[in-house]
């Protein structure tokens, strides 16, 4: 007797920073560049604890670290991006290992995805522009949310926006925010960790590489997403 074919997901959201591109160097090369010209030092270990904040909060982290409560925090994200936007315009776009390949199969296989970032707009507009068009059937960025990850804001809009289910959705996350605002809105988060590790919950799986996944292992990972892990 044949084993039935776990359902495909009713959409896969995906994380921007980090997950679906290997943007976080760039913003640590930003973060660099804009504490030096404010007269702050900074270190590795400290843009580490940036990794899946909203842009605000990493603002008023890295405002509190060099004490310059001086200065606007919204200045400071709209200094961070500037650079970041600028980089991506002169480089080519880091895609993470996997991540491609895993959207074509994807869509070969009729599953809707949706792109869900702390990022501002401007920023996903610069990565969507070198994508197929309709790679991504939505997208919610960090400046189109009130509560940012790991708030469950951000993928209940993208739910809603696609009119599914968060129970039946996958979503690919590298952090610790982001992995917890999936959870929250009540989805399966498969935790690809980049620069940071990102322990294991329910509904939660860590996978090694995007490498590792295709369009039937995701579904058979949601079939068995409320399975002790």
């Amino acid at each position: 007797m044949s084993t039935p074919t776990p359902a495909a997901p009713a959409a896969v959201l995906w994380d921007f920073d980090g997950t679906l591109a290997d943007t976080e160097p760039l913003w640590i090369e930003a973060e660099f560049e804009l504490i030096a010209t404010l007269g702050g030092t900074w270190s590795e270990e400290q843009a580490d604890e940036l990794v899946g904040n909203s842009l605000i909060d990493s603002a008023l982290y890295i405002l509190n670290a060099i004490d310059r409560r001086d200065v606007d925090p919204a200045w400071v994200v709209d200094q961070l991006l500037g650079r970041v936007v600028g980089f991506l315009a002169e480089r080519p776009m880091p895609w993470r290992p996997g991540a491609l390949e895993l959207l074509t199969a994807l869509g070969g296989a009729g599953v809707p995805c949706g792109l869900v970032s702390a990022s501002y707009r401007v920023l996903l507009d610069a990565a969507l522009s070198q994508l197929p068009a309709g790679t991504f059937a939505v997208s919610v960025a960090g400046d189109e949310v009130t509560q940012g990850k790991p708030h469950p804001e951000p993928y209940e809009k993208a739910c809603a926006a696609l009119g599914v289910e968060a129970r039946h959705c996958v979503v690919i996350e590298d952090s610790i925010t982001g992995a917890r605002s999936g959870n929250a809105a009540g989805c399966l988060v498969l935790a690809v960790p980049n620069r940071v590790e990102v322990p294991p919950a329910p509904r939660r799986r860590i996978v090694p590489s995007l490498t590792e996944l295709d369009a039937a292992g995701v579904a058979e990972l949601l079939e068995h997403a409320d399975d002790p892990a």
